[in-house]
């Protein structure tokens, strides 16, 4: 989510809410109570809520700021909703994850 709009010749608008999500998923995972969790301070479960909450927003927050202007652009986003998901679909966040 840095590097690929750059390297995707994705328009400045795209670039700057691209990199603002990649440190959100950033902190929200160093945050995280799993075993990559560097302060383990947001539950697991809680993890997912925001994880699935991030996937309209994925679409929204561009669209609002600019970054959907171009087909390039809405196919990056398209990409990083439908990753987003199918992460979240494929995840049990139930599950206790230290074991």
């Amino acid at each position: 989510m840095l590097a690929a709009p750059s390297l995707l010749g994705l328009n400045p608008a795209a670039r700057r809410t691209s990199a603002l999500f990649s440190g959100s998923y950033l902190l929200v995972t160093a945050l995280t109570d799993f075993p990559l969790g560097v302060r383990r301070m947001i539950p697991f479960p809680v993890h997912g809520k925001i994880e699935l909450a991030s996937a309209p927003a994925l679409l929204a927050l561009p669209a609002l700021l600019g970054g959907l202007s171009g087909t390039r652009e809405k196919a990056y986003f398209a990409g990083l909703v439908a990753t987003v998901l199918t992460a979240y679909s494929l995840t049990e966040w139930d599950a206790n994850p230290d074991i």
